[in-house]
């Protein structure tokens, strides 16, 4: 299935759920399911419940059903817990650490820094949004591309984000440094996430 392109805020209202962390998602003016019939929520299945869970953490990391279940892999083979392995997987995308940094508002915004070029990671020019990083990771942005990044700074500026503390930023110099792998409370997100329900999801 290809990459959601339809309106944003409709699959906010679809999943129950605010995934992005702008105003728009975060207080939508309706709490019903999008359409014309809107229906309050029925009581759901064990499956809709799983998959609604899936659905809500790829939507909110911006990523198709193929890449997760490949994340899901990396997950299970690592020495780690896998829903913190998941985690550490979905976090540690260039795309999102862009995200992270407040160098973008959205994920939809900051997989356009990060495929137009606008970033190097440890010197080198990445267009790869999928990229991951790792301790001690240099991402910078090309001093072509700063007077963009900085106006997307700015519009973030006042809406509550901080950079987590698994990264270290030079505001001045557009400089940012990945310093250990996120633990689960460095991860701030918009809504709760039950990962024995997606795990439950990808094993039955």
């Amino acid at each position: 299935m290809g990459r959601y392109t339809g309106p944003k805020l409709r699959l906010s209202r679809h999943l129950g759920v605010p995934i992005a962390e702008t105003p728009k998602h975060v207080t939508p003016k309706r709490g019903n399911q999008p359409g014309v019939h809107r229906r309050r929520w029925a009581k759901q299945s064990l499956y809709a419940l799983q998959l609604r869970e899936k659905q809500k953490l790829a939507a909110y990391y911006s990523i198709r059903d193929r890449q997760f279940r490949r994340y899901i892999r990396m997950a299970q083979s690592s020495k780690l817990p896998t829903d913190r392995a998941l985690l550490e997987c979905l976090e540690m995308r260039l795309d999102n650490v862009i995200r992270r940094l407040r160098w973008a508002r959205t994920i939809w915004q900051a997989r356009q820094v990060v495929s137009h070029g606008h970033c190097l990671l440890n010197g080198r020019k990445v267009d790869v949004p999928s990229q991951g990083v790792e301790p001690g990771d240099v991402i910078t942005v090309r001093e072509a591309h700063k007077p963009f990044v900085r106006q997307c700074e700015e519009s973030v500026e006042g809406m509550g984000f901080r950079v987590p503390d698994w990264l270290s930023v030079d505001k001045e110099r557009l400089e940012a440094t990945v310093l250990h792998p996120p633990r689960p409370d460095e991860v701030l997100m918009p809504f709760e996430i039950d990962f024995s329900k997606i795990l439950e999801f990808y094993t039955r």
